[in-house]
């Protein structure tokens, strides 16, 4: 027979809405033409993004399914199990490819999709499934360290939103360029501290709340440091309004992203007087405007980068079982907006084991984590030698509650003048009120 019924289960919604109302577990099957361009694709692991929440509702722009009872997710990694006779693209059974087209469904256990929305991507040990999974946010970080503003060693960037999968891939991104990057993140965290300094060995220069931002510490604090050229935006709002007061002349904001739901407000100086240029990125509109050549040179570029140590560019992930742990994998993404891990669903089976078998001894293992405890514990309490001493001095999540015994030191240091004195800055603080 020509024709194949694709067995698959997975989640699905059958009309646009609350994702906790219209979104189902479903056994189903698939119609496969063996003579068309289709490929049958048996998924490994897929992601669990804030923009699926807005594709079940219908609020992610222009990106729509193809036809209803559509199929979740946005992307995701998975084998090739079959290959219909008229495929466009050279695939072959056992390939492992990555789905780079939006409108195709990833949470199931098996999909049909065209040739095109798929693009092969190595099965190398050393590279995590998850990560390959999630590519689309490695692309992403790519684009907006790259793409914009030619980064030179020593130049400052800011970014909002620390604790972003983004965010954190960009950590690594700059600090390989020598870039000093400055992160905004929510407070409201139990491990506020541990992030803190997980984000600062990763590559983040400095972490700071949002609101320790509009104050005038944070002018104090990069005033050791040249003007920041480039700010990238995922949160909006004002707070983004505001960091937009501390980037030099004739920098860049890129916005790639409106976590807080809120309208991002330009001030006419700043685009007229200082010359700060706006600008915004879109994946999806990214890949139909270039030719898949132009995307696998990406997809070298950030394989490689995952394969230094395990970390050069990663984030936290998370896994979850599609079938039963998937409602809190969606709780963790959409509920929880001080979550700092991705959810990762792992689709059960001969290619999606859910855990390796780990033929190291619990001894070892407890050791390890033991290890890894004790190092965490010193770097928190070590600090480091390449921070300035604004940073080391004026970071709200230690010097508010610092006390100085010595008072000619504190003196030395402009503890004193700086938290009962408001310092002369360049450009005044438009937060606050002003007499």
């Amino acid at each position: 027979m020509s024709v194949r019924q694709v067995a698959s289960q997975g989640w699905r919604y059958a009309k646009h809405g609350d994702p906790a109302k219209v979104l189902q577990f479903e056994k189903f099957r698939i119609p496969f033409d063996r003579r068309s361009g289709d490929v049958v694709v048996k998924m490994i692991a897929a992601p669990v993004h804030r923009q699926d929440k807005n594709l079940v509702a219908g609020h992610y722009g222009p990106i729509r399914p193809g036809n209803f009872p559509a199929v979740g997710g946005v992307e995701g990694v998975g084998v090739v199990e079959e290959v219909g006779s008229n495929a466009s693209v050279g695939l072959k059974e056992g390939d492992l490819v990555w789905i780079n087209n939006q409108r195709v469904g990833t949470w199931a256990t098996h999909i049909v999709t065209d040739a095109n929305n798929l693009d092969v991507v190595p099965a190398r040990p050393d590279v995590d499934i998850e990560f390959l999974s999630s590519l689309s946010l490695f692309h992403t970080a790519h684009h907006l360290t790259n793409s914009f503003v030619s980064l030179q060693p020593g130049d400052v960037v800011l970014q909002t939103g620390a604790s972003s999968s983004i965010a954190q891939i960009c950590q690594g991104y700059l600090r390989a360029r020598g870039a000093k990057l400055f992160q905004t993140m929510q407070q409201g965290r139990t491990e506020q501290a541990q992030l803190k300094s997980f984000y600062k060995r990763r590559g983040a220069f400095a972490v700071v709340p949002y609101k320790y931002a509009r104050t005038n510490y944070m002018r104090r604090l990069l005033s050791d440091v040249p003007p920041p050229k480039l700010l990238l935006n995922h949160h909006c709002g004002t707070y983004a309004s505001q960091l937009v007061k501390l980037l030099g002349d004739n920098a860049t904001v890129v916005t790639y992203g409106n976590t807080s739901h809120k309208p991002f407000q330009i001030a006419n100086s700043q685009a007229i007087q200082r010359g700060i240029q706006y600008k915004g990125f879109f994946l999806p509109s990214w890949i139909e405007a270039n030719s898949r050549d132009a995307r696998m040179r990406i997809h070298q570029q950030v394989i490689e980068s995952l394969t230094i140590s395990q970390g050069h560019g990663s984030f936290r992930a998370q896994r979850f079982k599609m079938d039963g742990d998937a409602p809190f994998a969606f709780s963790n993404a959409w509920d929880a907006p001080l979550s700092s891990r991705k959810p990762i669903l792992r689709m059960v089976g001969e290619y999606g084991e859910w855990r390796k078998i780990s033929n190291v001894p619990a001894q070892v293992e407890l050791g390890q984590a033991l290890w890894d405890d004790l190092n965490q514990q010193l770097w928190e309490t070590g600090g480091s030698a390449e921070n300035p001493k604004s940073m080391k001095y004026y970071t709200p999540f230690n010097d508010i509650n610092q006390t100085f015994f010595d008072a000619k030191q504190s003196k030395e240091m402009g503890h004193r003048e700086v938290f009962f004195k408001r310092p002369n800055m360049p450009r005044n603080n438009t937060s606050e009120a002003t007499s």
